[in-house]
């Protein structure tokens, strides 16, 4: 079952496109906001939630594996 898709339409910025996954708590909130103040950061972090591979997990992957981060 795909997720709901939505799109912010913006004259200066740009169309912004998201799908909100259907089983992700997070971002079912972050589209609720959007929909109460159409604040599109809430669209911004749901289109940058990780959801099949987080991206602290992916960090910690690289330092394991003897990448230096600084």
């Amino acid at each position: 079952m795909p997720g709901r898709e939505i799109i912010d339409h913006h004259p200066v910025l740009g169309n912004l496109r998201v799908t909100v996954p259907p089983r992700c708590d997070v971002c079912g909130a972050l589209a609720q906001q959007y929909d109460a103040t159409r604040d599109r950061d809430a669209l911004l972090e749901i289109q940058n939630h990780p959801h099949l591979e987080p991206k602290l997990q992916r960090v910690r992957d690289w330092k394991n594996r003897g990448v230096r981060l600084g």
